[in-house]
């Protein structure tokens, strides 16, 4: 049914409600043998039958004042669309530069009509509703109560109707004198105020409020960030057979192949649990491969087995920040400064940064951080820079953390990390060009950079750039796929990141291509391959 024949005459057609109204009445009238509570409602419709008036605005504005009239037509005029500007969107994962999302923003349009209530009294009504106050209520007494309650039996004992609900039960045994008015509150709360209620509720729920607030095992409340506690191995990896996985995986990583490297890794860390270094190698491989999850998952465990890893310090706080987890990413850097020999006695030993809220924890890092910069202005310290970068980035200032990435790498300059953060960095405060520049400088140092392959596509979508983008995304992905040898089970296996898909199914669809689309949901990569003519 449209709005239209549903709300009456003043907005065309015929008013279905009032159809309704008839037709109830109609049948109504008809009916035999009809129970007292049928009588009931009977009477309360004929006495409120009027029908249901719908909104004037014709009526309303012939009874405002003419100044109030000539304001409404002013407010009402909707800005021109030139005067109607784009407001541009940071998004919060700094190293993933993704498209800045840009929508039309319209002021709002203040109304300046007096408030009339629109669902007026009924004049004809002869309902009377009487309100009793609360000091009337405390005088009643319960053979008050008593007496209303056997009144209301005996004039409805003969319908059969309500002499068996839940209602008439309870009103019996008021009559009866089996209960009391007040019965239902216990002891003294029913003398309670409403500040001792509050009071009470708190105290009863102080522990769960205490679970929800507690922040000092941050560890095991990341389960509901989507960091899983233990590390999922890939399965049917056939590099577990080999005992020399190690060693093959830094070759691999050396080479460029990032997925062939994080296989093998993966089945060193099986074959050495307590390594360190395999689950330090595993940890930054995975976060090179767009895998942020399983980075911080294995960093995690390398951290734990050796606190002196200290690069594993400010990838793991690199890898929150991409998951938008602020507040692990300042906790983690706080333990690189704990951890360092140089800036250990920095910290206070009488404040507990867990306890901290987010603001605060930004404010204090950041202080200290800041201090171990200038402990030695004539010598730069590339980890405390890449560090503070980090942190800018986390808070958005942007220009900041340029500046910290630039100087960490006038020392590094050989550190892809470094230029792919710069890069991500730029791209986020809307320097696309000098974010490009940035990552083939990483591209230049590791070819199989992943993320930094991937990071350059999200600018090119940036630029407007679709099918480049595209073409970088699929060069990520033939990357990723380089894998499948690895695996008994190849074609049922796929290691590839359902990030790049998703964005590349996006790219398509800027572009038109739904067909080519639709490759992308059947993950055809070969067909993509060759509609893009990239080679694989």
């Amino acid at each position: 049914m449209s709005l239209n024949k549903l709300v009456g005459g003043d907005c065309g057609g015929n008013n279905a409600l009032v159809q309704l109204t008839n037709i109830v009445g109609r049948d109504a009238s008809i009916t035999q043998n009809l129970s007292q509570a049928d009588r009931f409602v009977n009477e309360f419709m004929a006495q409120n039958s009027q029908a249901p008036q719908t909104f004037n605005m014709n009526a309303l504005l012939n009874n405002m004042p003419e100044v109030e009239k000539s304001n409404i037509s002013k407010t009402l005029q909707l800005p021109s669309t030139s005067k109607i500007s784009n407001i541009h969107t940071q998004r919060s994962v700094p190293w993933q530069a993704g498209p800045s999302t840009s929508f039309m923003s319209a002021p709002m349009l203040p109304f300046n009509m007096p408030y009339q209530p629109l669902l007026q009294p009924q004049p004809s009504s002869s309902v009377q509703i009487q309100y009793v106050n609360e000091a009337d209520l405390q005088k009643i007494t319960d053979n008050d109560v008593k007496a209303k309650a056997q009144e209301y039996v005996s004039s409805v004992q003969e319908d059969d109707e309500l002499a068996y609900n839940q209602f008439m039960s309870f009103m019996k045994r008021i009559s009866a004198g089996e209960l009391n008015l007040g019965e239902t509150l216990e002891g003294e709360e029913k003398q309670m105020s409403k500040d001792e209620i509050v009071e009470e509720m708190a105290e009863k729920f102080k522990d769960e409020w205490a679970k929800l607030s507690d922040v000092n095992d941050d560890w095991n409340n990341e389960i509901a960030n989507g960091i899983a506690k233990e590390y999922s191995f890939t399965e049917g990896n056939v590099m577990l057979e080999n005992k020399s996985a190690l060693e093959i995986g830094k070759e691999k990583l050396k080479m460029g192949d990032i997925p062939g490297a994080v296989l093998c890794f993966e089945a060193a860390a099986q074959q050495q649990p307590d390594s360190a270094e395999v689950w330090f190698l595993l940890g930054t491989t995975q976060a090179e491969n767009e895998q942020d999850p399983l980075a911080i998952t294995a960093l995690k465990k390398s951290l734990e087995l050796d606190p002196r890893q200290l690069e594993g310090y400010i990838t793991l706080a690199a890898a929150y920040t991409n998951e938008n987890m602020g507040k692990y990413a300042y906790l983690t850097l706080l333990d690189w400064l704990k951890a360092s020999p140089k800036y250990s006695d920095m910290l206070p030993q009488d404040i507990n940064p867990q306890k901290m809220n987010l603001k605060e924890l930004e404010a204090y890092v950041t202080s200290l951080y800041l201090k171990a910069a200038q402990l030695n202005p004539a010598q730069i310290d590339p980890d405390v820079q890449n560090a503070l970068g980090v942190i800018f980035n986390i808070n958005q200032q942007y220009d900041k953390a340029v500046d910290c990435f630039k100087a960490a790498i006038m020392v590094s300059s050989d550190n892809a990390k470094l230029w792919n953060r710069l890069g991500a960095t730029l791209a986020n405060s809307d320097r696309s060009e000098e974010a490009v520049e940035a990552y083939h400088e990483a591209l230049n140092i590791e070819p199989g950079f992943i993320r930094a392959r991937y990071n350059v596509g999200i600018t090119c979508m940036n630029l407007g750039a679709h099918k480049q983008a595209a073409e970088h995304f699929l060069v990520a992905l033939n990357q990723q796929y380089k894998a499948k040898s690895m695996h008994p089970n190849a074609s049922n296996t796929d290691t590839s990141s359902s990030t790049i898909w998703t964005t590349l199914r996006m790219v398509c669809s800027f572009m038109g291509e739904h067909d080519v689309a639709k490759l992308v949901d059947e993950r055809n990569l070969s067909e993509l391959n060759k509609f893009f003519e990239v080679d694989s």
